[in-house]
């Protein structure tokens, strides 16, 4: 009940839903009749946090098929208007924005997003063959995702076959090209405390390509051999793990994550995106009422297991550019200037990492 008040709040401050409601009102096609504001919104809603469409039957008492339409004409809508407003990209000046908070917040530099990937479990579409059968056994589409210091979310990639890892996914989808040309980032800039200049990258796992602007942790051979390479897995580890708390909170906000979502493939994708985009608007409201805890990860809540696990690590070729300047970040993470006073302490409580 307290997380349908939120968004009811939420809603009252950005007037975001309805508009968007509205506008479908507007615009009739042979079906639009289906999105009317009042029952649209509940069915929303009611299906987001993981109520059945039979509940929600007898909830007002009309047909499943009717219900059906209305979930996804919605969710349709919502998807659409909402991205430009809650996931519009970040400009050069905020890529400078999300990387002075990374270092303030989670001691990493130049990092302008951490990248990370969950299987949505689903039922098995019809006439997919094995498209959407993933290696954990279950059927599946992709979230792939880019994060700020924050927990929200710059960029999604949904709708992915469930058969796909991370660095498959992330080499096809739009962001992609205009990273490997480097023409999204900003010019590289000083480090800092340091004079030493390098480019702005994204953080991930052994899943992704390291190169000029992405890293990627040592391999744990390399870090058992050498204390500074378990350093830097440290603190890159550490800057990372906003990408399990994004994916955290958005799944004990929205229930429907622990369950496997009965819709279609198309109607799943529109619900990702939608709840990515209400997710960001919840953190907004967060971040404004600091005072206010609503909106913070509780880590004492089981997480999806089940219903959202990792993908594959089956990461691509790195370059020659990608392993010097990992190197530049592990002599900065080791040095006078970048080191933080309790990162020895971890390293050593926790081993190789």
């Amino acid at each position: 009940m307290l997380n349908l008040l939120l968004l009811q709040e939420a809603d009252e401050e950005h007037a975001i839903i309805k508009h968007v409601i509205e506008n479908a009102e507007k615009n009739k096609t042979h079906d639009m009749f289906l999105a009317r504001k009042s029952e649209g919104l509940v069915f929303l809603l009611r299906n987001i946090y993981g109520v059945t469409k039979k509940n929600s039957e007898n909830f007002l008492g009309i047909s499943q098929s009717y219900i059906t339409r209305i979930v996804r004409l919605v969710l349709k809508y919502l998807s659409i208007r909402l991205t430009s407003i809650l996931l519009s990209p970040p400009t050069k000046d905020g890529l400078k924005i999300i990387a002075e908070n990374f270092w303030k917040r989670w001691n990493f530099p130049n990092c302008v997003g951490a990248i990370d990937g969950k299987h949505i479990r689903i039922f098995a579409p019809g006439k997919s063959g094995s498209l959407f059968f993933n290696y954990k056994d279950f059927f599946s589409i992709v979230l792939l995702a880019i994060v700020d210091a924050n927990c929200k979310f710059i960029f999604v990639d949904i709708g992915s076959y469930g058969k796909e890892g991370d660095s498959g996914i992330f080499n096809k989808c739009g962001i992609s090209e205009v990273t490997r040309t480097g023409e999204y980032f900003p010019l590289p800039e000083k480090l800092p405390n340091s004079n030493i200049k390098l480019p702005y990258v994204h953080i991930g796992d052994e899943a992704f390509r390291l190169d000029r602007h992405m890293m990627r942790p040592y391999s744990k051979t390399e870090s058992r051999k050498n204390y500074q390479k378990t350093v830097f897995n440290y603190r890159l580890s550490r800057a990372k793990r906003t990408t399990e708390n994004s994916f955290g909170l958005l799944s004990q906000v929205f229930r429907v994550f622990y369950t496997p979502i009965p819709l279609k493939a198309e109607t799943v994708d529109y619900l990702v995106l939608s709840a990515c985009c209400l997710h960001n608007l919840l953190r907004d409201r967060y971040l404004e009422n600091t005072s206010y805890h609503y909106y913070n990860f509780d880590h004492n809540e089981p997480q999806p297991s089940t219903n959202m696990t990792s993908l594959t690590k089956t990461g691509g070729f790195a370059n020659i550019e990608g392993f010097c300047l990992r190197d530049e970040f592990k002599k900065f993470f080791n040095s006078s200037q970048g080191e933080i006073p309790w990162q020895h302490h971890q390293v050593q409580q926790n081993g190789s990492l």
